[in-house]
């Protein structure tokens, strides 16, 4: 529940998906929020916004990060990076390491830095991901996979930090109306629909809010891939 106590932290919270977080946690009475972005700028005016400046691909940027904010009660890690790379391009190992870097190892960092903070407040983590954690298409193959990798993490942190009553969520949108699925041409969710979805799973038990797929397109591939995963995936990448 988001109300003036939640002191909250969003990575890549200066446009798209990042600052609808930003601006749906104000509207629903969150106390503070940690607007951070590489730039230490936001789009959303208001006392209770403190922007940072933040590279989750720093150690030292995470670290300072995590030691002016360390009153947060609530962790939205945003941030992300897509190449739009299959794994055969010219240039895919740079981009695979680009991706990883921001989407799993900037994932890593942020959650071991905050863990201290959510552990006392008794906090939440809500890791954004994508349905393409779940499944394969041929033209982001590097994208997949560092999806990929960030559920297995958010799976094990969830473990690891169930004993000290922090909840760990992962949240799996389909396509998103922002920069990152300009070139995708179906239907998209707007980036507002995608952080409502997403915090209303702190209001869900945890044993049924544990990964939420928000919008048709995830939540029907996601079916798809648990009534038969290799004919699903092999469409996927047949068409895709």
């Amino acid at each position: 529940m988001i109300d003036q106590t939640t002191v909250a932290f969003v990575s890549g919270a200066n446009r798209g998906l990042g600052a609808q977080f930003v601006a749906r946690l104000l509207a629903r009475g969150a106390g503070k929020v940690y607007a951070a972005s590489r730039q230490g700028d936001t789009t959303v005016l208001d006392a209770r916004v403190v922007p940072v400046t933040l590279d989750v691909t720093d150690d030292a940027s995470v670290a300072r990060a995590a030691s002016i904010a360390g009153d947060t009660t609530l962790l939205i890690n945003n941030a992300g990076v897509n190449r739009q790379s299959a794994f055969l391009a010219e240039d895919a190992i740079a981009h695979a390491r680009a991706e990883l870097d921001v989407n799993y190892f900037g994932v890593l960092r942020m959650c071991r830095a905050f863990a201290p903070a959510l552990k006392t407040h008794e906090g939440a983590i809500i890791n954004v991901l994508s349905i393409l954690a779940r499944a394969t298409l041929r033209a982001m193959g590097s994208l997949c996979a560092s999806k990929a990798a960030s559920l297995r993490l958010t799976e094990s942190l969830r473990g690891e930090l169930a004993p000290y009553r922090v909840r760990v969520i992962a949240a799996l949108p389909g396509a998103i109306d922002t920069d990152m699925s300009r070139g995708f041409e179906g239907p998209k969710l707007s980036p507002a629909e995608v952080a409502d979805a997403a915090l209303d799973a702190l209001d869900a038990p945890s044993s049924s809010a544990s990964e939420i797929y928000i919008g048709a397109m995830a939540r029907d591939l996601a079916a798809a891939l648990a009534t038969d995963r290799a004919a699903t995936q092999a469409q996927l990448l047949a068409t895709l």
